[in-house]
């Protein structure tokens, strides 16, 4: 695809980010390649003259990319770009490109920290102590000798499967298609929720995965299991979530939350955190000079990571 970018000056580039997703050494070479505007809150009602798009986990459907006239380049700042209307940018000539592989070990440290602070009840024996409340009943498990199992074993998923390893833990995964994780065996997804003591959700959202957790894989799950999602919300049924934590079916849940937290703040021994999983310096720095690259890349007519 050949960019008609502006051809006397840099492109203007409109960044829906936080300003502190752009570190300060990386300034200078964004600044050289476009002529950055930043908005807070959403997309204005109307932006002429804007060719990039960069931002993530926002809603990019149609009605909202008919805001940007001139759009030619989104770039998400995340691996996910499910929220991006692909036809309406397929026909518009928008090229649509995501930001993989910037998050090292950021994410599957977080996930191992959500697993962790709901198995011991971190949060709530905080308060509890802090208030003067009673801190009885809390009761955790021992993590050596038990059974981690990922859905998804991509590059996060393998980093998640040997912090467990090295806590003496089982590793399992299912995958969707063969693989290979040092010190892990790939089974099924029935025999993986029936036999892990925590399952990690490491996968894209697809209509496959949609819902992957409901009643009836729940139903599947130990009682004492833990759920940990740092992947897309809708992974998970939310009712099914409530009433499986409620009932009793599995244990407890660690939630690293992209949208909307309200399904899940009344819920009982759940940790959350606010899309947080990928937020360490180091992870600032690699996802900026990803997406900073991607839109050199498609500057000089490669764009790199490209979807649409």
């Amino acid at each position: 695809m050949t960019f008609a970018f502006s051809a006397t000056r840099a492109p203007s580039a409109l960044l829906l980010i936080d300003p502190e997703e752009v570190p300060e050494d990386l300034r200078p070479r964004l600044e050289s390649l476009v002529r950055a505007v930043r908005h807070t809150g959403g997309l204005p009602d109307r932006a002429d003259g804007v060719e990039i798009l960069v931002t993530a986990n926002r809603d990019l459907s149609g009605p909202v990319l008919e805001k940007l006239p001139d759009l030619r380049l989104i770039v998400t700042t995340g691996t996910a770009y499910d929220y991006v209307d692909l036809a309406h940018c397929e026909a518009n000539g928008i090229a649509v490109c995501n930001t993989p592989g910037y998050t090292g070990s950021s994410v599957a440290e977080h996930a191992i920290a959500l697993y962790l602070a709901a198995n011991r009840h971190i949060v709530a024996l905080d308060r509890e102590l802090r208030t003067g409340a009673d801190t009885g009943g809390h009761l955790a498990l021992e993590l050596e000798g038990r059974t981690a199992g990922v859905i998804g074993a991509g590059d996060i998923g393998a980093r998640i499967l040997a912090i467990a390893r090295g806590f003496g833990m089982r590793a399992r995964f299912t995958n969707r298609s063969p693989r290979t994780v040092r010190g892990a065996e790939q089974v099924g997804l029935e025999e993986l929720l029936r036999t892990s003591d925590v399952v990690f959700l490491c996968l894209p959202l697809t209509q496959e995965s949609h819902h992957l957790l409901n009643r009836d894989t729940f139903a599947l799950m130990k009682p004492h299991a833990f759920v940990v999602n740092i992947s897309s919300d809708e992974l998970i049924d939310p009712d099914a979530l409530a009433e499986a934590l409620r009932n009793g079916t599995v244990a407890g849940a660690g939630l690293d939350v992209i949208g909307s937290a309200a399904p899940y703040t009344g819920l009982p021994n759940t940790v959350l955190t606010p899309a947080r999983g990928w937020y360490t310096a180091e992870g600032v720095h690699r996802r900026a000079a990803t997406w900073i690259d991607t839109i050199a890349s498609a500057l000089a007519g490669r764009p790199a990571h490209r979807i649409v």
